[in-house]
Order: C-alpha cells, then structure tokens, then sequence
C-alpha cells in the first residue's frame, strides 16, 4: 500500500501506525540533528514563565539564580552544557507570561554550527514562511543597496535571518562570534513580541 496517494496539490497520508512509528524513530537515530530542531526548545512568546522554568528543569537545564529572584528581575536565565553542546537560555516575563525568547546554543566546530543553522532556518521558514531578510540571499535590490553602501559582503558584517510572523513581533537567527564554554561556533534566536 503506498503511503500517499492523490493528485499532487493533494496528498493524503495512507500509513498505517506501525510504518508511521518505524518513520519516526529512524530519522530521530538518522537524523540526530533534526530531532533537536525543535525551534526555541517549543517555547514561544505568551507562554507561561513558571512552566518554562520547569521545562528547563526537567530538560536539566541549570537555573542562573534562584527562581523567585529571576521571577522579581523579570528574567529566566538557564544554562545547559555537555561535552560537544553549550546552550544558553533567556526569557524574559512581563507577569507571568514570557515576551521574549532567546536561545543560543554553541558547538566545538563549524561543521555543527552550520548544521544547525540550516536546520534552525528551515524549521523557522516551514512555521513563518519566506524571511522578511536574508543577509545570505539578499534580494537584488538589497544587493545592489549594499554595494553601494561598500556592504559587499553583508553576510559576514551581519549575519542574520529575520521573519516578521503575521502575529506580530521580530524572530531572527544568526550566527554568534562569542566563546562559550571555550565553544567559539555559536547559532543564537531570538523572539521578540
């Protein structure tokens, strides 16, 4: 039985639960990378502080200071290291709802951060579409804005993506130059509403 079936501006799934099942668990043991795309850890703007915080708990995500002095500064700070992945996690709370969200994670070589980058963009443009900026594929007007300015090479001056989602606020993804945790190729993103 074939898994899709339809005309090609409609396709309708026909998999039953087990091939389903096997799909998934191959490109989780395949796919190690994609499995962490989860964008922003899940979490976005307007969710709840105090379930972020425990999310970060559960994840083993150390907390940057106690909980009711993060919670009176507004900010939720946390900090995930293993040998091979650095992270680090922002939220800032305007009561008990989240506003902004940033996350940056940081890897021992360029191959990773690049990985993570491109699955980072992807996952970012199937949820938000085309970015409302590519500072790596600038339209030709852009192009040519920058030449003139002398910005030739925007891509490695500002190195950022951005998206403008239809329900408000900025998400941009870019790649960092800070050393962490004696990590120096870093991806961070930020969501801002």
């Amino acid at each position: 039985m074939p898994l899709f079936w339809g005309t090609p501006n409609q396709k309708i799934c026909r998999a039953i639960p087990q091939q389903c099942r096997t799909l998934f668990v191959l490109s989780v043991f395949l796919c190690p990378s994609l499995a962490h795309s989860s964008v922003f850890l899940g979490v976005s703007p307007g969710d709840s502080c105090l379930e972020t915080y425990q999310m970060e708990v559960d994840r083993g995500a150390e907390a940057g200071l106690p909980l009711e002095t993060m919670l009176e500064q507004e900010l939720l700070a946390f900090e995930h290291n293993t040998p091979d992945l650095s992270e680090i996690t922002w939220y800032q709370c305007g009561g008990d709802r989240i506003s902004l969200v940033y996350y940056g994670a940081w890897f021992k070589n360029e191959v990773g951060q690049k990985r993570f980058f491109k699955n980072q963009k992807a996952t970012l443009e199937r949820k938000f579409g085309k970015p409302s900026f590519d500072a790596f594929d600038p339209g030709w007007v852009e192009k040519l804005v920058f030449w003139l300015d002398g910005k030739g090479d925007i891509e490695k001056k500002l190195p950022v993506v951005q998206w403008q989602p239809e329900s408000g606020g900025v998400i941009m993804l870019q790649y960092s130059s800070l050393d962490v945790d004696g990590k120096a190729y870093g991806v961070t993103m930020s969501w801002e509403k």
